[in-house]
């Protein structure tokens, strides 16, 4: 099933390619740094966020199993915010070129910068209001706990937060579509 001569071959000539290939422009490593930016700052934010908000649902349906599906809901609010990280981390490799290049792109160090800088709204957004909303969808699995007919109210006060981030992609879309 497997050739161990033909692995080595293949480690290899990869190791040959790190080593001796192709440098990658500046402004390629830049974009790159855009994307995994604008994605770690949303991941990131949502995993604190969820973590937080979880820890108290824990407790809550620890005493009242039968909120489990409310609260579970005001825990899932934070992470929207990774998903708008990925969105932006597509959308500044689409607009780059990079996704689906076939061979190495030259782009100039001036248009890395600029896709950095476009990726600073979504990413700064999206790790500050995951972790905001967080606290706030955590005051909510509280109000729950204690009267569970306030679930609608305590989601809306949560995702007003989320505005922010939807903002930060917005902003961050459009700066991608105006770089030359």
């Amino acid at each position: 099933l497997f050739n161990f001569k033909n692995m080595d071959t293949i480690a290899n000539t990869v190791a040959s390619t790190v080593v001796e290939g192709p440098a990658l422009p500046i402004g390629v490593i830049l974009i790159f740094i855009s994307a995994v930016f604008t994605a770690l700052m949303g991941f990131i934010g949502s995993a604190i966020g969820m973590y937080q908000t979880g820890q108290a649902a824990s407790g809550v349906t620890a005493e009242r199993p039968e909120l489990f599906g409310k609260v579970l809901l005001m825990q899932s609010l934070p992470g929207s915010q990774g998903i708008y990280g990925l969105v932006g981390a597509f959308l500044i490799l689409q607009f780059s070129g990079i996704l689906g290049a076939e061979s190495l792109m030259t782009i100039s160090t001036g248009t890395g910068i600029q896709y950095l800088l476009a990726s600073l709204p979504l990413g700064i957004t999206a790790i500050l209001s995951a972790i905001l909303q967080s606290r706030l969808a955590t005051s909510g699995v509280v109000n729950i706990a204690k009267d569970d007919t306030l679930t609608a109210k305590a989601m809306v006060l949560s995702a007003m937060i989320e505005t922010w981030a939807i903002f930060g992609l917005l902003i961050t879309f459009i700066l991608l579509i105006s770089i030359k």
